[in-house]
């Protein structure tokens, strides 16, 4: 015990000494706090628990950045707004801040239109900002940071490290052990879906100790898409993480004047090589001072060309033969269980809790598996019409189309530009813009001409004389970004330069029309509601069909190793009592960790008696995913008179 008593003071003894040994940097540090170590995000928590965790994550940031820093300020989210960043070099976002304007959720016609994300920050912001885990997303969304919500699903190692970035080489000495494991099954998962080889162990870098892998209820931390997160000169990946998607999926990455640290632990559990990385990234970041997001990516999931190669890879006969396979195997280990089940309820037994829905299965409520034609039909709508099952001819369309295919900020599917294809040039080559002034120069054909700088510029000028000049002025300096919605840019960051001023888009967004069609799905709006009710006396039952996009899904059961979202419902209403639960299909096993999810179409019922006459409202929670990408969670009511 007294051994014990004094190796633990020569280690607190070392931590002191190395602690004081730090030369401060004389920068001045705003911490933005608000949240705890506890993943409080859609899941039941213990709200005292999560204060008191509140204040001693406040308390670690505080004190560990004035180990490396002459001035920190604290203050917590609601007290934050954008103008105090102005006094410091560096900000660092821990908590939700208090939005310019809040998120709206927008109806037309009784049905889900769009959100509108609420928005923390102008246009021209330009202070360096550093988000922690899920903030880069809550924070970067209507400015157009491309730290997007791909995953909530971040551990605490890191990978792919870009050891000659400045985070790792100064000016505080960094170390960096790196040992060998496994190389997450979601990588390993998505690089088999694209034809792609990933190694099947890694060399890792712990950031933090303490994740939501080995700590139940630990906050999740975030990564970043990399499709698209290079397509501009503001933007560079530091680092990968270990998580739930694909091998590229980033961790810490820099957009413009935004930095993402994806890891969610605090300096309290941050690792000791880890320390000064961070200290460096602030260092790093404070020299962004000025500079502002130029391709602004407003949707998260908005199309890249990468979409095309994911599109060519699906329709392949594997990819069916995989996918069959997965339902088949898991509804037969789902039928051995229904069977035990039953043969224990038959000689008496009892059976409680989640085992009830297995009990009384049958085969007829398993998941059914489509045909491939049924598969191919249901993922590529109308080029099925004209290829069939010819696996090759999808795959062909799409890689030599791959040049002339584009996307926008109202939807995730791409679509072919058969202007650019009729004149043989890709829309990533300035060649494009060029021939356009041209054409409507020329008189050849003014309306292609206008059409394609309409489509891949932010500029809206009314002769091809004003393009051709702007071409001239600024032809050195454009770039194309895919993420930032298909359109030439300029890496000007001079207020006012002509051919980044996105309202134009934001405009087009503003004026999206919504289908008549009340169970149409999209890319960007997954999952479609209807409901129905039946009565008969007093006795109802509500009916309510999902509808989910091909290759989406939503969680039924989240297991507590996932980081993914569960659909919940919450019933409300007056002038009834509901009769049980809600009765609801089990769906197909997801991993084994035996997360199980939705797909295509699910019917939930809800049986309930009368008490006279009035409305019963069901809101839906949900997340849904495909195989590359979450998108943000969302929620849908339901209301039906009786």
């Amino acid at each position: 015990m007294k051994m014990r008593k004094i190796m633990a003071l020569l280690v607190l003894l070392c931590v002191t000494l190395t602690m004081a040994a730090v030369k401060k940097t004389d920068l001045s540090v705003l911490y933005v706090g608000g949240h705890s170590d506890i993943e409080t995000f859609d899941t039941p928590y213990d709200t005292l628990a999560n204060a008191k965790s509140i204040v001693a994550r406040t308390k670690a940031w505080v004190d560990y950045l004035n180990t490396y820093f002459t001035t920190v300020k604290a203050v917590q989210g609601k007290d934050y707004d954008f103008h105090m960043s102005y006094n410091y070099d560096v900000t660092i976002i821990d908590g939700d801040p208090k939005p310019l304007e809040p998120k709206q959720v927008i109806y037309k016609n009784g049905r889900f239109s769009k959100m509108v994300y609420a928005k923390y920050f102008p246009d021209d912001f330009d202070r360096p900002v550093i988000t922690i885990a899920d903030e880069g997303e809550t924070v970067g969304r209507r400015i157009g940071t491309k730290n997007d919500w791909y995953c909530l699903c971040l551990l605490g190692k890191a990978f792919n490290l870009r050891r000659d970035n400045a985070i790792f080489k100064g000016p505080y000495p960094v170390k960096i052990t790196l040992k060998d494991l496994p190389t997450p099954d979601g990588a390993l998962e998505f690089a088999k879906m694209m034809g792609d080889k990933v190694p099947a162990t890694t060399p890792m870098w712990t950031v933090h100790n303490h994740d939501y892998g080995n700590t139940p209820g630990y906050k999740a931390g975030m990564v970043s898409r990399e499709w698209g997160y290079l397509d501009s000169p503001d933007a560079e990946v530091i680092s990968g993480g270990q998580c739930a998607k694909s091998y590229d999926a980033i961790a810490i990455g820099r957009h413009a004047n935004f930095m993402t640290w994806g890891f969610a632990g605090s300096p309290a559990d941050m690792t000791e090589e880890a320390k000064p990385v961070f200290a460096n990234a602030v260092i790093y970041m404070s020299k962004f001072k000025g500079h502002r997001v130029i391709a602004r990516k407003l949707d998260e999931g908005i199309a890249t060309r990468f979409n095309a190669d994911q599109m060519a890879r699906l329709a392949t006969k594997e990819q069916y033969d995989d996918y069959a396979e997965e339902i088949n195997g898991f509804n037969k280990q789902i039928m051995h269980i229904a069977d035990s089940l039953k043969a224990v309820k038959a000689a008496g037994g009892k059976i409680e809790g989640p085992y009830t829905m297995y009990a009384d299965l049958t085969p007829d409520q398993l998941e059914k598996v489509p045909t491939y034609e049924g598969y191919l039909k249901d993922r590529y709508d109308d080029l099925y019409a004209k290829f069939g099952t010819d696996a090759k001819a999808y795959s062909d369309y799409y890689i030599s189309n791959k040049p002339y295919f584009y996307g926008s900020l109202q939807g995730y599917d791409l679509t072919l530009d058969n202007d650019a294809k009729s004149l043989g040039i890709a829309n990533n080559d300035i060649r494009l813009l060029q021939k356009a002034v041209e054409l409507w120069k020329s008189g050849k054909d003014v309306a292609m001409g206008k059409r394609l700088l309409y489509r891949y510029t932010l500029l809206r000028y009314k002769t091809p004389e004003e393009f051709e000049n702007w071409l001239k002025r600024y032809g050195k300096q454009l770039f194309f970004t895919e993420s930032g919605g298909w359109k030439w840019l300029v890496n000007d960051l001079t207020p006012g330069t002509p051919g980044n001023d996105y309202s134009v888009v934001e405009a087009e967004l503003n004026s999206e029309t919504v289908s008549d069609d009340s169970m149409k799905t999209t890319e960007g709006d997954p999952v479609a509601l209807s409901s129905s009710l039946e009565r008969s006396g007093n006795d109802c039952v509500l009916t309510i069909q999902m509808k989910i996009h091909p290759g989406y899904h939503i969680y039924n059961i989240v297991s507590s190793k996932d980081p993914f979202i569960a659909t919940t419902y919450k019933i409300s209403g007056k002038g009834y009592e509901l009769n049980g639960d809600m009765q609801k299909p089990i769906g197909r096993r997801l991993n084994a960790n035996g997360s199980m999810i939705y797909e295509n179409e699910v019917v939930l019922t809800q049986k309930f008696t009368a008490k006279g006459h009035g409305t019963i409202s069901v809101e839906v929670n949900y997340q849904a995913c495909n195989d590359k990408a979450c998108l943000m969670p969302m929620t849908k009511t339901v209301k039906e008179e009786f």
